[in-house]
């Protein structure tokens, strides 16, 4: 009876993170929450960090993919790329895309989008680990961030997952017709969908989600929440995962379509470890352009732009800011982006109010601090959180509002406060109530004093 309840809480355990995996391939712009919420029968107390890197950790940091597979186009491009960061401590993941249009040099010679280094790893005959690896190395170039082990999913494999399910129930928002989705055969086909509540098959869900030449990328991103969701409220009414039955079979029908250098007493463990995250917990970022559209439209990870297309033979790819199609290797913003993100994810968690206060005699520069914080992730939530005074500041000051008798407000210890201090080398002090914002509401106020231009972070 133990090694059976042993065998299916590691199919169970593999089929979690298979069906969050699944799920996530089909991510290009920001990634929202998946809960895992198991309870498994395993034995023993395991330690994800442990078990998976013979020492413990602060984190784990998993390079999750998507590729089409098969005879679809273009079949091991990565189209989906996705670093997940797991955090013991905080309890926490971090999920960060990048567009598969970035534009790079590749580990083996020439240049093109990212989403052909694992290709190309393979044709030149690498292992399928090793092909892996060089997109890991890329993204560590990106991102500061090493690859600790992948997951690789293709299409097949999240059609057969749905298909398996029974499909899902969606609530279509609105109706939709993309006539330009891929067919697989280097052409297109025009996908419609009607407005209401809707059973999707397999074929029918990916297209719903995969949609990119319809609507906005924000309209996208939250089709792919209802499909997630619909992914998850699935499989619990269906009381799969405590079925050993119904785990084998999803699993033996998947399983040829998901390549991992994890092993299945690792995934399991991860499943344990998943079981305990928040729905909030599961923080879902991306590299975008979308500062290069102005600033009023300017969103966290906005550090890539996109280049004339005749400077790539009429492609069009992506760069990161201050690079040219000589020099691309630019990567000083995606970098301290992705330290926040990996790093420091009880920030957002935090999600406390910043205000950019102008004491200094030139004019514009709460905002333009205030605009290169919020493409980092800080909160600085609308124009009455960027204001002047009159009152003259010799030195830069960070104020943070705090009751210590009541541990009210922004507490010296705000993981927000240490962030900031990599970008803002000014002294910090807890103060009672707010010094210049117009609410009353706990804020952090930075006060740009006459010494902005050296406390100021580039």
């Amino acid at each position: 009876m133990k090694k059976r309840n042993f065998i299916s809480g590691i199919l169970l355990g593999f089929l979690g993170i298979s069906g969050v995996v699944a799920v996530s391939f089909i991510t290009f712009s920001q990634l929202p929450s998946f809960h895992f919420n198991f309870s498994l029968p395993f034995p023993g107390k395991i330690s994800l960090f442990q078990t998976i890197s013979g020492i413990e950790q602060n984190k784990i940091n998993i390079l999750v993919t998507g590729i089409g597979g098969g005879d679809h186009d273009g079949a091991n491009l990565t189209d989906t790329i996705l670093f997940a960061s797991l955090h013991p401590e905080s309890k926490t993941i971090s999920l960060l895309s990048v567009p598969r249009d970035l534009y790079v040099e590749y580990p083996l010679g020439g240049r093109g989008k990212i989403n052909e280094i694992y290709m190309r790893g393979l044709h030149a005959k690498e292992s399928q680990t090793q092909a892996m690896t060089d997109l890991g190395d890329k993204l560590r170039e990106i991102t500061g961030e090493k690859m600790d082990h992948y997951l690789n999913i293709d299409f097949d494999g999240f059609t057969k997952f749905i298909d398996l399910l029974g499909g899902i129930e969606v609530n279509v928002e609105e109706d939709l017709t993309d006539m330009e989705y891929p067919d697989n055969n280097w052409g297109y086909i025009t996908f419609s969908i009607k407005k209401g509540r809707q059973t999707l098959d397999g074929a029918t869900a990916l297209k719903y989600a995969r949609s990119r030449h319809s609507t906005s990328d924000f309209d996208r991103s939250r089709r792919q929440q209802l499909v997630i969701k619909a992914v998850k409220d699935r499989l619990f009414s269906l009381d799969i995962l405590t079925s050993p039955t119904k785990i084998k079979s999803l699993y033996y029908a998947i399983v040829s379509h998901i390549k991992t250098d994890l092993s299945m007493g690792q995934l399991a463990s991860l499943a344990l470890f998943g079981k305990d995250i928040p729905t909030a917990n599961i923080l879902a970022f991306n590299l975008n352009d979308s500062c290069f559209q102005g600033l009023a439209y300017c969103q966290r990870g906005g550090f890539l732009y996109t280049p004339m297309r005749d400077l790539f033979g009429g492609v069009s790819v992506l760069l990161p800011d201050g690079a040219t199609p000589t020099h691309l290797d630019s990567y000083a913003d995606t970098s301290k982006f992705s330290n926040i993100v990996f790093n420091y994810p009880e920030m957002f968690l935090e999600n406390s109010e910043i205000s950019i206060i102008n004491s200094t005699k030139t004019p514009g520069m709460a905002n333009t601090i205030a605009l290169y914080l919020k493409k980092f992730g800080f909160n600085i939530p609308d124009k009455d959180s960027i204001g002047s005074t009159k009152d003259l500041y010799e030195k830069t000051q960070v104020f943070a509002t705090w009751d210590m008798e009541n541990k009210i407000g922004i507490s010296p210890t705000s993981k927000t406060l240490e962030a900031l201090s990599l970008f803002i080398f000014a002294p910090q002090q807890s103060v009672p109530t707010n010094k210049y914002s117009k609410t009353q509401s706990p804020k952090i106020e930075v006060i740009l004093g006459k010494d902005y231009k050296t406390v100021v972070a580039e």
